[in-house]
């Protein structure tokens, strides 16, 4: 006899990021019973963010929360060697981003669904999940899954899709020596494929920068390489708080529905491929599959998840396919000599990149 402990539900959510509980939530709203299982012992721990939102996400929680919001900002500076500062009025938050996942994950419990942490989806075994926890094995069985489970996916393998294109990251929390409104974006072709940023935090910012995989040896090197730089300009201070590390989906959109499975967030490549940017976009889809999710349901048979492929798509194909031809475009053009050139036509601050 299967002595492990087993659960049913209508939805079973996995990743409680900002995708996987704004799917849960909405799904439970609708009427689904929801099981949203997260890896993590504690929900948004540890941060891999560089923790900047835009405005509009105050749509899926009150961004004025106790610990929430850190401070805002009214504009972007890119950097590219060679060329003038470009200032972009961008008014957004910096965030806390465990605090942010943890309200979200909050909304999720109070709309009816059931969290579940410590617990990592392993296997699919017919109409079965196996999770992994601290006290072992877990049986689910659910009518409907979203995977909301980052990059690395593992629903996202259970659907036979091939893992999707990403850049390497490291960051570190550095002190600021003077207070900053802005985030700033550096472009260096030793960072290649991406880029550096550093987002305040009050007395403190968020100091980091992704990479193509090929140079994933020289990340670290990379990083307090352009760290150092940074201190010889006076913006920050020498010493390192704390740092993190992680990966930034940037194959854009692909097939994101089969059988009863759906993908949501960093899972479905709705991180924009050039900017990185994912908070915004994961809530979006994670919205949709929780609604579609709960349809499926309530209708009894699949048609919903075919839909919200087409609604997604609908709404942020163009913009990531545009981003993604953007990034292929840069990749091919990267070494040339006129670097700058090639950072004006792929980056989101000109006027080029929308052409």
């Amino acid at each position: 006899m299967n002595s492990h402990p087993f659960l049913t539900c209508d939805v079973l959510v996995i990743g409680a990021g900002p995708a996987g509980s704004t799917a849960a939530r909405f799904a439970a709203q609708k009427g689904a019973s929801v099981i949203l299982l997260e890896r993590r012992e504690t929900v948004g721990q540890p941060v891999r963010c560089a923790e900047y939102v835009p405005l509009p996400v105050d749509r899926y929680l009150d961004l004025n929360r106790p610990g929430l919001k850190v401070q805002g900002v009214r504009a972007m500076e890119t950097f590219i060697p060679g060329r003038p500062v470009k200032e972009t009025t961008v008014p957004g938050l910096i965030i806390n981003r465990d605090r942010f996942d943890q309200e979200l994950a909050d909304l999720a419990l109070m709309a009816g669904s059931t969290l579940l942490t410590g617990c990592q989806a392993a296997q699919r075994e017919d109409d079965q999940v196996v999770a992994r926890g601290e006290k072992g094995l877990i049986r689910i069985r659910s009518r409907v899954i979203i995977g909301a489970d980052g990059p690395s996916s593992q629903v996202r393998r259970w659907m036979g899709i091939s893992q999707q294109p990403c850049l390497v990251a490291a960051q570190y929390r550095v002190l600021l020596k003077t207070p900053l409104d802005r985030t700033q974006i550096y472009f260096h072709p030793y960072i290649r494929g991406g880029y550096g940023w550093l987002f305040p935090k009050r007395d403190q910012a968020n100091l980091g920068l992704g990479i193509e995989p090929s140079s994933n040896r020289q990340l670290m090197p990379l990083l307090k390489q352009f760290k150092e730089e940074l201190v010889q300009k006076g913006l920050i201070e020498e010493k390192i708080v704390n740092q993190a590390g992680g990966l930034v989906p940037v194959g854009g959109l692909t097939l994101i529905h089969k059988e009863n499975m759906i993908l949501a967030g960093d899972a479905a490549g709705t991180c924009h491929p050039i900017t990185g940017a994912g908070v915004g976009n994961a809530l979006i889809s994670g919205e949709i599959a929780g609604k579609a999710a709960a349809e499926a349901v309530r209708q009894g048979n699949l048609n919903p998840l075919q839909e919200y492929q087409k609604e997604l798509t609908g709404l942020l194909g163009h913009s990531l396919n545009h981003g993604t031809e953007k990034r292929k475009r840069m990749m091919d053009h990267w070494d040339e000599a006129d670097f700058s050139e090639t950072i004006r036509r792929s980056w989101i601050a000109f006027k080029d990149y929308y052409r």
